[in-house]
């Protein structure tokens, strides 16, 4: 058994191996959970949630709260802009299916921070203190923290603030390579996240679970990731975005691109859990363009196919280009390789980022309070 596959216990949970998705805004829905579960991801969460939401009983964050009876182990993150609302927000969430509680100190979307929730929080740092110790106090249950390293590059603070999650009994810490101001626009600074982890596990009152996180997106990445910062396990972000598969190559230590056959199987399979869950409706239809979108990545011919499947109405439609396009090509094509390969998949210093447009053009992180 190979490191990512082991499996770790924090705050009484165990997750059968040591690669977790993370909880993405406007992605991390019950069918995208689902594929990615059933893939390797050994935790999902929920996607993140506004504390001031959850007071005000929003009830897109309320339904957003659902959970699959498939689902083997599920997380929720929360994030707020005052320590009382967080402890209300985790009381709430306590009450409901969770099998842990993450507390969102990261999240760079304008919006978000103006709130003073998600890195807003950076710049404050008793109020992380007290952030962590309400939230502690409010439930019983595993409880993490993701943070990034600090403000600015002037104002690294990732040390200071792993010692205060840590101390006010945090069961998992993970640390995001970027500082507020750099949000996606640089690479992930492993040595930082190396610090900060360091820096939580010294000053831990209790066991503590350390995960790295940022650019993450094949096994080289995660590798280097685990080698430099000595974390625990890995947190994927935008790497899982149209490519589930990431978690099986790492749990198989190896490149491992799906063939064309696999990947249909992949593609159908999401597109009957999103009508599932959603109807069969126009809406479904279109939360789920952006998916396929990211999925035809890396095959040839994608920009035809995604002519069409950028403008479906209804799941069906996105069945029947998928099934037409199935039958056009080998079931044995590589994608990202072989003789038809259109472009490699996106790395450190590619400038496409599947999730770019969604948060930094758009400004989505959560929902409206």
């Amino acid at each position: 058994m190979n490191f990512f596959q082991e499996p770790f216990t924090f705050g009484g949970l165990t997750i059968p191996n040591r690669v977790i998705l993370a909880p993405l805004a406007g992605v991390s829905d019950i069918p995208f959970r689902r594929i990615c579960q059933e893939l390797g991801a050994g935790l999902t969460y929920v996607e993140m949630l506004s504390a001031m939401a959850i007071h005000h009983k929003n009830k897109r964050t309320l339904d957003m709260c659902a959970r699959h009876p498939a689902e083997p182990v599920l997380g929720v993150q929360v994030t707020g802009p005052a320590p009382e609302l967080v402890e209300q927000a985790v009381r709430f969430l306590n009450t409901l299916p969770f099998d842990t509680i993450d507390i969102n100190m990261g999240c760079s979307v304008r919006k978000v921070i103006a709130g003073g929730a998600g890195s807003g929080i950076l710049s404050e740092p008793e109020r992380i203190t007290a952030t962590v110790r309400a939230a502690r106090a409010a439930t019983d249950r595993p409880l993490s923290v993701k943070t990034r390293l600090g403000v600015s590059r002037r104002a690294i603070s990732i040390e200071d603030t792993a010692r205060r999650v840590a101390r006010e009994g945090a069961d998992l810490f993970t640390v995001h390579g970027r500082t507020r101001d750099e949000k996606y626009g640089a690479p992930a600074d492993r040595e930082g996240i190396r610090r900060g982890l360091a820096a939580a596990r010294a000053a831990a009152t209790r066991s503590l679970i350390t995960v790295g996180n940022g650019d993450l997106l094949d096994w080289p990445s995660v590798r280097a990731m685990r080698d430099e910062t000595g974390c625990d396990a890995v947190m994927i972000s935008r790497g899982a975005l149209g490519n589930p598969w990431i978690f099986r190559e790492v749990l198989e230590e190896r490149i491992a691109h799906p063939t064309l056959e696999e990947w249909g199987d992949v593609v159908l399979r999401h597109l009957d859990y999103q009508e599932a869950h959603y109807g069969d409706t126009e809406l479904a239809a279109i939360m789920m363009r952006k998916h396929v979108l990211w999925y035809i990545k890396g095959f040839p011919c994608n920009k035809e196919l995604g002519a069409k499947v950028g403008y479906i109405k209804r799941i069906e439609e996105g069945r029947r280009y998928i099934r037409e396009y199935l039958a056009q090509w080998p079931g044995d094509l590589l994608r990202f390789e072989g003789a038809h390969k259109t472009e490699s998949r996106f790395g450190p210093n590619s400038k496409y980022d599947p999730k770019y447009e969604m948060d930094r053009v758009h400004d989505r992180a959560v929902a409206e309070e």
